[in-house]
């Protein structure tokens, strides 16, 4: 009798832990990106704040554009709360120029980050332009995905799903939010948001992921070298693939990379979109050799 209530209990405890495990809030990686300014944001520098609300913003979104005022004000509201606010342009279309002129046009009062890569909006798990994804800086955990609040009507009642997750950071009850709130929505067609490169699969080790090591890394990570690991084998890249994926997205490495909009130099080493797109998507498909 005392081994079955002992028995009940562990597995109660075990069940417990379970639950709590699923319910935590959705955990991201640490990237940074420069904003159409030429400055860097990284979201583990955010730490000092309570929370950093991602907008994801497009030149051709109606909705993005419909809402700038909102934005601005929701931003202003939340100032003293420590709770900082920026834009997170990942479409394909717009380019550094083309975003720096858009945000200049219409005197956006929020910095745009300029996800040119993709992966973080991958990284946030943005599907669509017009979406808001509320991050705790200090753990990197989502606490809302969705879209802006909709005011009410006389026949249809206001959405309060981010004001209660913006709330409950402010008043310092930011433990509470257990899960990561999630809210469907859909977005109009100048809102959708492309992703080309999803769709070529996983990339191939021997001739698309190997020949980028070879060229950008192993001049420093060989046996011998500056790097703190030899890039020697399948396995040995494997094994480190999470920190390289770290370093890439928080532009540690490769070194000397240089803001191709304010300088260029000669030796500096900015590694092709492409090609960063390539080793992290590999990386996160598991860092096969087949």
């Amino acid at each position: 009798m005392m081994k079955n209530i002992k028995w009940m209990a562990v597995a109660a405890a075990l069940t417990a832990g379970s639950m709590q495990a699923q319910a935590a809030p959705e955990r991201i990686g640490d990237f940074s990106l420069i904003d159409e300014s030429g400055i860097a944001h990284q979201v583990s520098k955010y730490a000092y704040q309570n929370a950093v609300v991602f907008i994801s913003q497009a030149n051709s979104c109606s909705t993005t554009q419909r809402l700038f005022t909102e934005y601005k004000i929701l931003s202003t509201k939340y100032d003293q709360d420590a709770i900082s606010f920026v834009y997170i342009n990942s479409s394909p279309d717009d380019t550094y120029a083309s975003i720096a002129q858009y945000a200049d046009t219409f005197r956006l009062s929020l910095p745009v980050l300029i996800d040119d890569t993709q992966l973080a909006a991958e990284t946030l798990g943005i599907t669509k332009v017009g979406e808001i994804v509320i991050v705790n800086p200090k753990n990197q955990t989502v606490l809302y995905r969705g879209p802006m609040d909709t005011p009410g009507t006389f026949t249809t009642p206001g959405t309060t799903h981010m004001k209660a997750v913006l709330e409950a950071v402010r008043a310092g009850e930011i433990a509470s939010l257990s899960e990561t709130k999630v809210v469907e929505f859909d977005a109009p067609e100048d809102c959708a948001l492309n992703f080309p490169t999803r769709t070529a699969g996983v990339p191939d080790y021997e001739t698309e992921v190997a020949p980028i090591l070879i060229e950008r890394c192993v001049v420093c990570h060989v046996e011998g070298g500056i790097g703190p690991f030899a890039m020697n084998s399948h396995q040995m890249v494997q094994g480190w693939s999470p920190m390289i994926r770290e370093v890439l997205l928080t532009k540690r490495m490769p070194p000397s990379q240089v803001d191709p909009s304010i300088k260029h130099f000669e030796n500096a080493r900015n590694m092709p979109i492409e090609e960063v797109q390539t080793l992290v998507r590999w990386i996160d498909a598991g860092s096969p050799r087949e």
